[in-house]
């Protein structure tokens, strides 16, 4: 798929469709937090990881507002403090949250797109990612070499492309869409900047 093909397209995303994007480029961050919470043992991991559940599930059940609502202001009590974790992962732990965020704010203000700034701080947490883990000594130039030879950035354009076809040819959001969206997200568990939980 051309660039410009896929930015129209993704721009078009709408509706239940635009919120699975989103939740879907969230399931695929969520190692990202879940070995950060391992870490560090934070406190809010179980209520995060049932938000990301309950998103889902939301979305398969057609429901109301008010319950993307209350995820909401579960998700937001639960956010961990970047003030407190002087650490990378707890960066990219609060980049999963506001992505989570986005989605089930999808729901809530139906009026704002927000597939395509979504999709754009995604491919950021993966250029930050390298940046943080091969860009050290660089020169501006030999960063964006880097850019253009990472195999994460061709992963994650891959994925989204992928994501947009297939929400494309869906015309309702049930169990089996759903369950084909989050495999597809999972990646065997690894994550868009290459984390995997199963790592010893």
């Amino acid at each position: 798929m051309k660039a410009n093909q896929f930015q129209r397209h993704l721009a078009q995303l709408k509706g239940w469709r635009e919120t699975a994007f989103i939740l879907a480029l969230a399931e695929r961050a969520y190692p990202n937090f879940a070995l950060f919470s391992q870490v560090v043992e934070f406190s809010g991991a179980q209520a995060v990881t049932n938000c990301l559940e309950q998103g889902w599930a939301a979305l398969v059940e057609n429901a109301e507002e008010d319950r993307y609502i209350e995820l909401l202001e579960l998700l937001e009590e639960n956010v961990p403090d970047l003030a407190e974790y002087d650490m990378f992962g707890a960066v990219t732990a609060v980049s999963f949250c506001e992505t989570l965020e986005q989605a089930l704010l999808s729901q809530v203000n139906t009026e704002k797109r927000r597939a395509t700034d979504t999709a754009q701080n995604s491919f950021e947490g993966v250029m930050d990612f390298i940046e943080t883990t091969e860009g050290e000594g660089l020169s501006e130039d030999e960063l964006v070499k880097v850019f253009d030879q990472s195999s994460l950035i061709k992963r994650e354009m891959a994925f989204q492309e992928e994501l947009v076809d297939r929400l494309r040819k869906e015309s309702v959001p049930d169990q089996h869409v759903v369950a084909g969206l989050r495999l597809l997200a999972s990646d065997e568990g690894v994550s868009n900047i290459g984390i995997s939980l199963d790592e010893e």
